[in-house]
């Protein structure tokens, strides 16, 4: 603008002079348009126009000069603050994996790294969270001062995520204990029951299966709480049935009766505890793996090991879910009286 009579000089909120360009000349005392620099948060300068022209035309200079600074000042803050919110949500992403990953951690300490070795008996199993931490959760153990006998306990909390761990693991070393000093797997459940209503505050409830074992004689006595019944393989080939017989979930009513269902393993039969993440897979198509798929696998797999039969239903779960993510946690635990020496 040099050499035009005109000069447009921007200021800050100080008054201070940041730049000038042109020359008013001197010719003539020229008019002058002062036009705020005026943001969201408020004015940060001020734009002038002098010069021996018209002053309808100065102001019209001026004030798109003053628009135009302000709205690239603007979209530079807005800039600014999506950086440091960027900043932020990154921060405590990583902070909320690095928790999670200790949840992780922590919940599968929870879980029977290694099956106890018992005479007599083959027992396997299988653990698979949905997300990083999960609601279901199982546990082998023999019952304190009845050295003769096997607790098995499987369950599954009512939804996914840090909620269901939360309740798993709070009701997990319930149903431990409970089995410890109960009779018997039915009241060792309703005893847990009446604690998780008396003492949860919570919205999610929890499906559960509680069996003991006689290892001398393989008799198995079982109660269930809402949960998918157990499959029996017997060894002689016969059909593959499950163990009817299921009552209440455990945290919905203050008191529940659970009435219990027995068999006898002769040498070589199998049980398979399962939670409903195995049934409720899905194809890629939507379709779900659903009870004939888990039979047929099971049957497949009759003369294996339990270690054998574990690993043919998680083969045939995960070819028939490919790439789709898992609908729910997965839980299995196979326990198989050992056949007879030929």
């Amino acid at each position: 603008m040099d050499g035009t009579g005109v000069s447009i000089t921007i200021e800050d909120g100080g008054g201070h002079v940041l730049v000038v360009a042109g020359d008013p000349g001197a010719d003539a005392r020229p008019a002058e348009v002062r036009q705020p620099i005026a943001v969201t948060g408020g004015v940060i300068g001020a734009v002038v126009g002098r010069g021996a022209v018209d002053g309808r035309l100065m102001d019209a200079v001026v004030r798109t000069v003053a628009a135009s600074i302000g709205a690239l000042v603007e979209a530079s803050l807005v800039v600014d603050a999506q950086t440091d919110a960027a900043r932020v949500a990154d921060a405590a992403a990583v902070r909320i994996e690095a928790e999670l990953t200790l949840g992780r951690r922590i919940q599968r300490s929870f879980i029977p790294l290694a099956s106890p070795r018992i005479p007599g008996y083959e027992i396997a199993s299988h653990y698979e969270a949905a997300r990083e931490v999960g609601g279901d959760f199982f546990d082998v153990f023999r019952i304190r001062g009845h050295r003769g006998r096997l607790a098995i306990c499987i369950a599954d909390v009512t939804g996914k995520g840090i909620a269901a761990a939360l309740l798993m693991a709070f009701a997990r070393p319930l149903l431990h204990a409970a089995l410890d000093h109960a009779a018997a797997p039915g009241p060792a459940l309703e005893r847990t029951n009446r604690i998780l209503v008396e003492e949860r505050y919570s919205s999610l409830f929890i499906t559960a299966l509680c069996a003991t074992v006689r290892l001398r004689t393989g008799h198995v006595q079982l109660a269930n709480a809402g949960h998918e019944p157990p499959l029996v393989v017997p060894a002689d080939g016969g059909p593959i049935t499950w163990l009817e017989g299921s009552g209440p979930l455990l945290g919905a009513f203050a008191n529940i009766e659970l009435a219990e269902c027995s068999t006898v393993l002769a040498p070589g039969d199998l049980v398979l505890l399962y939670t409903d993440g195995v049934t409720d897979a899905r194809a890629p198509g939507g379709e779900r793996f659903g009870d004939d798929r888990l039979v047929n696998a099971l049957d497949a797999s009759r003369d294996g090991t339990a270690a054998d039969v574990v690993e043919a239903v998680c083969d045939a779960y995960h070819r028939f879910q490919a790439d789709e993510p898992a609908a729910d946690d997965v839980t299995l635990v196979a326990i198989r009286r050992a056949p007879r020496r030929r």
